[in-house]
């Protein structure tokens, strides 16, 4: 936006008045600036959300129901957390496309279930395990308007991109210079590119198809990294040990800070890597930020279904 006209189309208003006149509307002016400021934010946040609805439709219409591309390969994995999933039994259910109230209606509409049958044609039920591989929406919210600092001439770097999710929030809910998104698959790029054209985002989005340890030199001048589940469900052992160590080794910038999904402790500790954290991290304690994100995220400051706790921030030292 281009103020300077602005501001000269205010004065040239201001010139149209009376001494009198412009005395009077620049104390009510003065007077009403606050509640001016604050309804011009609803107004542009209630624009962000439609806009953000939009392209998650066009998502949803791009991709099965659950979000994964043909060209990509899901393994179950075989340490950590996720470990103990059954692939018969586990779900993937995008969260950045399907919110809880999506998945409600694609149960009831029979198109989807939260459970499963242990005997066949009895009720001995028990609920499917889902799985998701991106941010959900109060997710995003959180992050950009809770969790970061300032983003002015800052870069973000979203480790694992795929439909896009945490790119189109910093676009619409940050005001980062740029944000670059790495995805090694070819379809999430293709994805990614032709929602970020229709949506006029190019100017401050970018989309690299590589592989993360092809990409050094975005790696150590990015100001923001985000991890959301990224190598779990995606790569065997031994490459995410070599990720986790190739990502000790490059990001070193004092300052730079890592957003990850789950925290990294509990990533890393299956594995075997050369990662100090102590040497390397500061944990960030956001827990106050915790009931009034939940409140204004969800309706309630102890929504027992946020998922705001299990973001975790670091700054590299």
């Amino acid at each position: 936006m281009d103020t300077s006209k602005t501001v000269e189309k205010f004065k040239k208003f201001l010139s149209r008045l009376s001494d009198k006149d412009e005395l009077k509307f620049l104390g009510w002016l003065k007077n009403n600036i606050d509640d001016l400021v604050n309804e011009a934010r609803d107004t542009s946040g209630n624009e962000n959300d439609v806009i953000l609805d939009c392209l998650r439709d066009d998502i949803r219409q791009s991709l099965p129901q659950n979000a994964v591309s043909a060209t990509e390969n899901i393994q179950t994995p075989t340490i950590g957390m996720n470990s103990d999933c059954d692939p018969a039994t586990t779900v993937h259910v995008d969260a950045f496309l399907y919110d809880e109230e999506t998945v409600d209606d694609l149960c009831d509409e029979g198109k989807m279930s939260r459970n499963y049958c242990q005997k066949c044609g009895s009720h001995d039920v028990k609920p499917l395990t889902f799985i998701t591989h991106s941010a959900s929406v109060p997710q995003i919210k959180y992050i950009y308007q809770y969790l970061l600092p300032e983003l002015r001439g800052k870069t973000i770097v979203d480790v694992g991109s795929r439909t896009g999710a945490v790119l189109y929030g910093g676009y619409l809910f940050s005001n980062a210079e740029k944000m670059i998104g790495i995805e090694i698959d070819v379809s999430f790029c293709e994805l990614q590119q032709r929602i970020l054209d229709k949506y006029k985002m190019t100017d401050r989005v970018q989309i690299l198809h590589k592989d993360v340890l092809d990409c050094t030199a975005v790696i150590k001048k990015a100001d923001i990294i985000v991890l959301n589940n990224v190598f779990e469900f995606f790569m065997p052992k031994e490459i995410q040990e070599r990720i986790w160590n190739y990502l000790y080794d490059t990001l070193k910038k004092s300052g730079t800070i890592i957003v990850t999904v789950p925290s990294i402790e509990d990533t890393i500790s299956p594995l075997q890597t050369k990662v100090d954290l102590e040497k390397w991290v500061k944990k960030i304690d956001t827990s106050a930020t915790l009931p009034q994100a939940n409140l204004l995220l969800y309706g309630d400051e102890h929504h027992e279904d946020s998922d705001l706790e299990n973001i975790f921030v670091y700054k590299v030292l």
